[in-house]
């Protein structure tokens, strides 16, 4: 099974790394034999590092040009590879 891990964030460089490895810790504690996943942050307009501090995280950063949570979602999703979000 492949989980895709969508995080909408805006303005978030303050909180994106507390995220991201919880995230990975998570993912850690429950891995299995099949078992992969992908973590994709959809920057929703942000003017700070958000980007920036998830891609060097790791991550997979999608831009989302307008501010608003379902856009930002229905992006991730867009992007998303795995068999379930």
């Amino acid at each position: 099974m492949h989980l895709s891990i969508v995080i909408p964030a805006f303005n978030e460089e303050q909180l994106i790394l507390d995220c991201l490895d919880s995230i990975t810790v998570s993912v850690s504690a429950n891995a299995k034999p099949g078992f992969t996943h992908e973590v994709i942050v959809v920057d929703n307009n942000s003017s700070d590092k958000t980007a920036e501090l998830a891609t060097q995280a790791g991550a997979k950063v999608v831009f989302e040009p307008v501010n608003q949570i379902g856009r930002a979602r229905n992006t991730g999703a867009a992007a998303a590879t795995g068999d379930w979000l």
